[in-house]
C-alpha cells in the first residue's frame, strides 16, 4: 500500500519545520520559491484574544504573512477603522484607509 502525499502537503511540512526551528530565511525562500505558504500564525489562542480585545497593532503584524483574500482584508481593516473613529482616532483611521493595499486597489478599480 503507497502513500500518496500531494507535494504541496510535503513543502507544507518543511515550511512548519524551519518556522519551528527559527530558519526564518530557508522559510522565506521555499516560499518565495515554491509559491505555496504555510499560511499559519503563531498562536491561534493569542491571536483570537489580540482580535477579540482590539490590538489591532498585533494582529496587522501577524497577518503579513498570511495570504488572505482581499475582501477579507477589506472586512478587516474597515473594522479597525471603524473602531479607530469610534475612538476619535480620526487621523489614524485615515491613514490606514490611505495607506492600505487592498483598499486602495479595490477603490481604484485595480
Amino acid at each position: 500500500m503507497a502513500l500518496e502525499i500531494e507535494s504541496a502537503d510535503a513543502i507544507r511540512l518543511v515550511l512548519q519545520y524551519f518556522k519551528e526551528n527559527n530558519l526564518p530565511r530557508t522559510f522565506s525562500t521555499l516560499q518565495e520559491e515554491t509559491g505555496i505558504t504555510l499560511n499559519t500564525v503563531d498562536s491561534i489562542e493569542s491571536f483570537t484574544s489580540d482580535i477579540n480585545n482590539g490590538h489591532w497593532d498585533t494582529v496587522l503584524i501577524a497577518i503579513q504573512s498570511l495570504k488572505l483574500p482581499d475582501n477579507k482584508l477589506i472586512d478587516l481593516y474597515e473594522h479597525i477603522v471603524l473602531e479607530l473613529i469610534e475612538l476619535r482616532e480620526l487621523s489614524a483611521a485615515r491613514s490606514l484607509l490611505r495607506q492600505t493595499a487592498p483598499y486602495t486597489e479595490s477603490v481604484r478599480g485595480v
